[in-house]
């Protein structure tokens, strides 16, 4: 397999910046670490809405000291 992978790489070299290959890296494992992810014979892909939802509040409340003060209150606001 490695002799075909070096063919491969030779034929068709990936021109991505090294940050776009990091980006790619850094969803595959993102999706790799999510536990309702299903996928069907045919090529979809399913999760569960609540996975989704526990991540999106626990990624607001990691990064919310990002957010300057003044745009939480207005976040805030909005939200309610």
């Amino acid at each position: 397999m490695k002799i075909l992978d070096r063919i491969w790489n030779w034929a068709f070299p990936d021109n991505r910046s090294e940050t776009e290959k990091a980006k790619e890296r850094e969803f595959i494992q993102a999706v790799n670490q999510l536990k309702t992810l299903r996928t069907t014979a045919r090529g979809g892909m399913a999760i569960d809405p609540e996975e989704i939802r526990d991540q999106v509040l626990q990624s607001r409340e990691a990064y919310q000291d990002f957010v300057s003060p003044l745009h939480r209150k207005k976040l805030l606001k909005s939200d309610a």
